[in-house]
Order: C-alpha cells, then sequence, then structure tokens
C-alpha cells in the first residue's frame, strides 16, 4: 500500500510502550518499507482531534492512531468532523492496555504486524456510532457502567485495563442507583428503573469485556443491551458473565438490534463512549452506517 500517511502517536499509551515500540521497531520499519509520512505526539488531553481534523482537511489518505482506544476514539472524532469532500482510512496500531477497537474490527493486536499493514493491507468499511454529538467506535451507554468510567477516568492514566475498571465496578456499586428513565427504540417508548443501556457497535469494551456478543461492526445497526432494575446482589452475580457473553441469559437483560436509541432521564446519569465521558443525559444514540474506511489485513 503506498500512500501518504499522518501518524499520531499516543506516548502514554500502554504505559509508555506504544512510544518505546514506534521509535524501536515500528518508525524504522515503516521507512524501510518506503512509507510516506508525517508523525506527530499527541501530547496532552483530546490533542489526537484536532491533529486528525487537520489531516483530513490536508488531504492525508491515511490517519494512523498508535496507542489505546482513547486514541483511536479522539481520532475517529478528528477524522468525521471536518466537512471535506474525502476522508482518510482510518489505521490503528494497538498500543493500548485494552485495544477493543482492533479487536472488533479484526485488527492484529500486535504492534508490529497491525504497522506493516500500513506497507500491504487492505481496506474495510466499518460503522460508527454516534450519541449526541460524538462519534465511537465501540460501545456508547448510559448509567452504571458510564458511572463507572467516570469514576476510572478521576484516577490516575497510568492505571488502565479491566482489573481497574473492575474496580471502579465495585466502588460504585456501593452508591448507584438504579433510575427512572424513558427509554425510545427505534420509535418505541418504554418507562423503566435503568439500571445501564449500552449501545454497541463492537462486542468488545472495558479491556475486554464481552458486552454484546451479536454486535457486528458492519451491518448498519447498534447492538442495544438493557438492564433494569439489577440489585447489589444481582450486579455481583452478572458481572463475572460479562467475559463470556453469559450476561444476556439473566431475566432483566434484554437485547436487540436498533439505529435509533434515546434515553431521558430527570436523574443526570452519564454518558460514554468507547469509555470517554462524553457528557449526561438526555442521549441519542444512532447508527452511521459504512461511515468509516479502515486499514485492515489485506486477505478482508
Amino acid at each position: 500500500m503506498s500512500a501518504r500517511c499522518f501518524i499520531i502517536v499516543n506516548p502514554a499509551a500502554g504505559r509508555g510502550r506504544a512510544r518505546r515500540v514506534w521509535e524501536t521497531t515500528l518508525r524504522p520499519m515503516l521507512r524501510a518499507g518506503g512509507l510516506s509520512f508525517t508523525e506527530v505526539y499527541e501530547d496532552r488531553p483530546r490533542a489526537a482531534v484536532p491533529l486528525a481534523e487537520q489531516a483530513t482537511r490536508e488531504g492525508y489518505e491515511i490517519v494512523a492512531a498508535v496507542g489505546g482506544d482513547g486514541t483511536v476514539h479522539e481520532t475517529i472524532n478528528g477524522i468525521l468532523g471536518p466537512t471535506v469532500s474525502h476522508r482518510p482510512a482510518l489505521a490503528v496500531i494497538p498500543g493500548g492496555t485494552g485495544n477493543d477497537f482492533a479487536r472488533g474490527v479484526g485488527i492484529p493486536k500486535d504492534m508490529i504486524t497491525a504497522a506493516r499493514l500500513l506497507l500491504e493491507g487492505g481496506r474495510r468499511r466499518v460503522d460508527v456510532g454516534r450519541v449526541n454529538e460524538r462519534y465511537y467506535g465501540t460501545i456508547s451507554g448510559v448509567g452504571f457502567d458510564a458511572e463507572v468510567a467516570a469514576e476510572v477516568n478521576r484516577w490516575p492514566k497510568w492505571v488502565a485495563g479491566t482489573v481497574v475498571y473492575t474496580a471502579g465496578i465495585l466502588k460504585k456499586l456501593i452508591t448507584y442507583r438504579c433510575a427512572p428513565s424513558r427509554i425510545t427504540i427505534d420509535g418505541e417508548t418504554q418507562t423503566l428503573s435503568l439500571f445501564l443501556l449500552a449501545a454497541a457497535n463492537t462486542a468488545w469494551y472495558a479491556g475486554g469485556m464481552y458486552m454484546a456478543p451479536h454486535a457486528r461492526p458492519d451491518d448498519g445497526r447498534l447492538e442495544v443491551i438493557l438492564a433494569r432494575d439489577l440489585t447489589k446482589l444481582e450486579t455481583l452475580a452478572v458481572l463475572p458473565k460479562v467475559f463470556s457473553g453469559a450476561h444476556l441469559a439473566h431475566p432483566k437483560v434484554s437485547h436487540r438490534e436498533a439505529q435509533e436509541i434515546r434515553v431521558e432521564s430527570d436523574v443526570p446519569l452519564a454518558i460514554h463512549a468507547d469509555g470517554e465521558t462524553v457528557g449526561r443525559v438526555p442521549a441519542v444514540f444512532r447508527a452511521l452506517p459504512h461511515a468509516l474506511e479502515i486499514v485492515v489485513p489485506a486477505e478482508r
């Protein structure tokens, strides 16, 4: 693949591993392979958004994110934000602790193998989710998991991954209360006591939790996981099952496909997207079919 490429490196991703691998291995490998690229370090929170916007406006063919799901989230928003006639493809070199987007769309988890796709990979179009005005690649949601994300995002950035997310769940479990909410899914409205709602473009989040086993990133739909009125004991019983997808068998958990979901509540519930806190309800989730081109293994 010969293309003009803009590469955004998050030096803090993977507790510094992303930067080390980029500088010692990936950069020289791509230069030796003849790739024409510009590299920029993401030096502050949300810096990848304007960097990806800049690359999009300047007509780069590929924007690559070297980092975790937070960097990918920002890069997607930078690519899809500007009004342009042509958008670059997204390449992901998964250097974070979770890398759920890469897993969900078939990008190799090994950084070297993923970087090599910039030289020899193919292209694939995938769906993107949007919650209010924010785009996301994996899962967005309202309720308990969003409150956990808000809690965890306040912790030091060197603490990350499924273990710390589980710790956040246990801490939030002490104070969280299900909230009376109005849920509208493709025009059908119901009022219920909401534990959480997840609108999933891909199957995994939080570093490997298998929240939405039926989600597919190219079917033009979101997989909606709805949990209502779970008690603390029920939450503790269901939590381990999220890693296998068995939580869907619980009688208070349901799932279905949808294109638009609305959540309203008098309780100011947090919203997360790709694990990033992005505001509070009301929330409108939409599926954007085939909105993003990505770099993937050529055999796809």
